[in-house]
């Protein structure tokens, strides 16, 4: 069943409801802003173990190099803050040197 999901590219739809629950955040107890809680969702065991060998076949992917390193989602050890330090390190130089790239063109000009 979940090779067959696997090799359709198909992920249950009854397997992606979840219930979620709001967990009050250490110290904030007795208070109902929404800031103070942690919203916990549990997912139905058959999705969260499709989800599971989905991680576990593209970690396998990505040390075997058939992965771009630049892939963050799904890949241990890789978070949001590593693909924008990337897009940073990439963008940099532009941003230093002070390129016009993007000002609009005056009136006239070529």
């Amino acid at each position: 069943m979940y090779n067959e999901c696997l090799t359709r590219g198909h992920f249950p739809e009854q397997w992606k409801i979840a219930k979620i629950f709001p967990i009050t955040k250490a110290g904030k107890k007795d208070n109902y802003d929404s800031y103070k809680y942690c919203p916990i969702s549990l997912i139905n065991i058959e999705g969260k173990v499709l989800e599971k060998l989905l991680i576990n076949r593209m970690h396998h992917l990505y040390k075997t190099e058939f992965l771009n390193q630049n892939q963050f989602g799904f890949i241990p050890q890789k978070s949001t803050t590593d693909a924008a330090m990337t897009v940073r390190q990439f963008i940099g130089p532009e941003l230093k040197e002070g390129s016009h790239h993007d000002q609009p063109r005056r009136k006239g000009s070529v």
